[in-house]
């Protein structure tokens, strides 16, 4: 049959019907929205635009025995010099119980990553740090079980985060942690201990206890906790500021030797009530500021997350804030970075963090 002209008609025909179906498509209240939260909460602005420099690092991480927490690792571990399983403890008998997942072991076996178990006091019960420290067979009964429990497993070391310790202590712990050194050192074992973030060598308060300068003498890594500088019963604020973070380094480095230093940074974040805080992931931080349709705004100042909703506030941590926190210590000649913890982290903080050789 010859062609005629008329014949395209039914091509245009298609072709219109397809343009208004992607206008109504375009048009469409559920795609507005949609649009429009992602906008508003900044995500496509802060955590899929901004650049990530690859980093570095000699990178201590704690993995706790929650799910999360071990499965992140697991993809994770070859990023890691040590990590630091959670979940051994002291408990309110004085009696060291130990726990360590063995996927654990095996990935960071398989990884060539040191394994140096942490030991807190159940709780954080501020008696039971007492006891610990100060009652001679509580004393020697946890010092004796912990060097069993990492030479029988074959541990590179242990890490101690004894917390709520009684300022009047110091002492105590300073010739705790001597003896317990001592014998790790024996066999080749290394000691690191957990310390809050000083500014200086106050002796009073939650940090009292540690003593910078002597720890910094009996260990072999001493990790400064950066972080809640504004904790879950404080005002909201930013959790690890870099003004206060840079503050804290300078002091660490006044007492105590750069290659010993382990800088600690938070991977979480909180969300206030008032002076009522609860912890959030990088995801919760997130998925709450999408829900409820505000911005999420990046503070230079802080290298932090944060906003605000109702009347509530969140400050959290995403890989921008590691990035700027891990060069900030870099900057200081410090490459050992440890981080509280594992599996509460923006996934990107891998392409941040990597181990130096």
């Amino acid at each position: 049959m010859k062609r005629t002209k008329d014949k395209p008609i039914l091509p245009v025909a298609i072709i219109i019907i397809i343009l208004v179906a992607i206008v109504l498509f375009l048009m469409n209240p559920v795609w507005k929205r949609r649009s429009s939260e992602e906008s508003e909460s900044g995500i496509d602005k802060y955590f899929e635009t901004l650049p990530l420099e690859k980093l570095e690092v000699k990178f201590f991480g704690w993995v706790t025995p929650d799910e999360e927490s071990i499965s992140s690792f697991l993809r994770n571990a070859s990023k890691f010099t040590w990590v630091s399983p959670t979940g051994s403890i002291v408990n309110g008998n004085g009696d060291f119980v130990p726990w360590v997942d063995n996927k654990v072991i095996e990935a960071a076996e398989t990884n060539n990553v040191s394994i140096v178990p942490l030991v807190a006091n159940k709780g954080f019960d501020r008696g039971l740090a007492h006891r610990i420290l100060t009652d001679p067979e509580v004393r020697e009964r946890t010092i004796a079980a912990i060097v069993d429990f990492v030479i029988e497993n074959n541990f590179s070391g242990i890490n101690i985060d004894y917390e709520n310790i009684p300022p009047e202590d110091r002492g105590a712990l300073n010739s705790y942690m001597r003896e317990l050194a001592s014998r790790l050192h024996h066999y080749g074992k290394i000691v690191t201990i957990d310390v809050a973030g000083k500014t200086w060598d106050d002796p009073s308060g939650w940090g009292g206890a540690w003593d910078y300068s002597t720890l910094g003498e009996v260990c072999d890594y001493v990790c400064i906790m950066c972080y809640d500088y504004h904790w879950p019963g404080s005002e909201a604020g930013p959790i690890g500021p870099l003004s206060w973070m840079k503050e804290v380094i300078s002091y660490a480095l006044s007492t105590i030797p750069r290659d010993k230093i382990v800088i600690g940074i938070p991977f979480y974040g909180y969300r206030w009530l008032g002076r009522s805080g609860v912890g959030l992931t990088f995801k919760q931080a997130v998925e709450t500021a999408k829900n409820f349709g505000v911005k999420i705004l990046f503070s230079e100042e802080d290298a932090e997350y944060y906003y605000s909703y109702d009347s509530y506030t969140v400050w959290f941590q995403g890989a921008k804030s590691v990035e700027i926190k891990v060069l900030t210590a870099l900057s200081y000649g410090i490459d050992r970075i440890a981080a509280w913890r594992i599996g509460q982290e923006d996934s990107r903080v891998w392409e941040v963090i990597n181990r130096k050789r």
